[in-house]
């Protein structure tokens, strides 16, 4: 009896606690009008994503795991694949 009631606790606390959930994160491209920031946003490792935004303009990207997700940027063409990853934070991403 003791063993069913730890093993339906164990379960109930796995569902209860679960994966964190995603949010949006807003980015932003400090860059003068005319000019291209890229961003790509690693999701986790061999999942990544582009985003363009044109000088100025300011985004939410959905779906991101502050703080575990990362991304790196650059302004006139997309990062190296290879780059210095930042972590995603909750109040601006540029």
């Amino acid at each position: 009896m003791r063993r069913s009631i730890f093993f339906a606790a164990a379960i109930f606390a796995a569902y209860a606690i679960g994966p964190a959930s995603a949010e949006v994160a807003p980015f932003g491209c400090d860059a003068s009008a005319g000019q291209t920031c890229y961003f790509r946003i690693y999701y986790s490792p061999g999942v990544a994503r582009m985003v363009q935004l044109p000088g100025g303009m300011k985004v939410t990207v959905p779906d991101v795991n502050i703080g575990r997700a990362h991304y790196c940027g650059s302004v006139g063409k997309p990062p190296a694949p290879k780059c210095s990853q930042k972590p995603i934070n909750i109040h601006y991403n540029n």
